[in-house]
């Protein structure tokens, strides 16, 4: 799992997870992973259903009750966590290029918002270091539509990367080392 290959690897400094939701994995990073500090961006903002057709895209007051949530399940972390309310586009602004072990993308899974978050976030990524994300599908499931594998695969292949994808069945996760 995601954690313990960072620690093996010795990237222990600071990561960021791009999409928190209620914070479940922020939560599993922040207990298994030995890193300084992690980033935890979301915007908790609802979008209009014909902007983005997604499960997770719920109405504003159960986008603030994840936040609530979230931030009290990470409050027990104290400095190790930043929680950063706001897009990953805006979020990525405040990160200096190549001052990050790894970047987890789990946002918005259409296609022009995860080539965008790949955009975003790959130069904040220090070479060594680990970009991966979620959802490695494409296609409606679930009443949400992905672009993640279409997204991923292009980047991968512009770059000349190699692709390592998790073993689950269904909403595998991708990672590829910058060189």
């Amino acid at each position: 799992h995601i954690p313990h290959i960072l620690n093996t690897r010795g990237l222990t400094g600071e990561g960021a997870e791009v999409g928190v939701s209620s914070g479940e994995f922020s939560e599993l990073l922040l207990t298994y992973w030995k890193g300084r500090r992690l980033y935890s961006i979301d915007p908790w903002l609802h979008v209009p259903g014909d902007v983005y057709l997604d499960s997770a895209n719920s109405v504003q007051s159960v986008q603030d009750y994840r936040y609530t949530e979230t931030v009290v399940k990470l409050s027990r972390f104290g400095e190790r966590s930043k929680i950063m309310r706001l897009t990953s586009t805006e979020a990525a602004t405040h990160i200096p290029d190549g001052s990050l072990d790894f970047v987890y993308i789990d946002a918005q899974h259409h296609y022009e918002a995860v080539k965008q978050d790949i955009a975003a976030w790959f130069p904040k990524v220090k070479k060594g270091g680990l970009l991966c994300g979620h959802d490695y599908l494409d296609g409606m499931k679930n009443g949400s539509i992905f672009g993640v594998k279409q997204a991923v695969d292009e980047f991968v292949k512009e770059r000349g990367f190699r692709l390592i994808l998790t073993m689950e069945n269904d909403y595998r996760s991708w990672l590829v080392f910058v060189r």
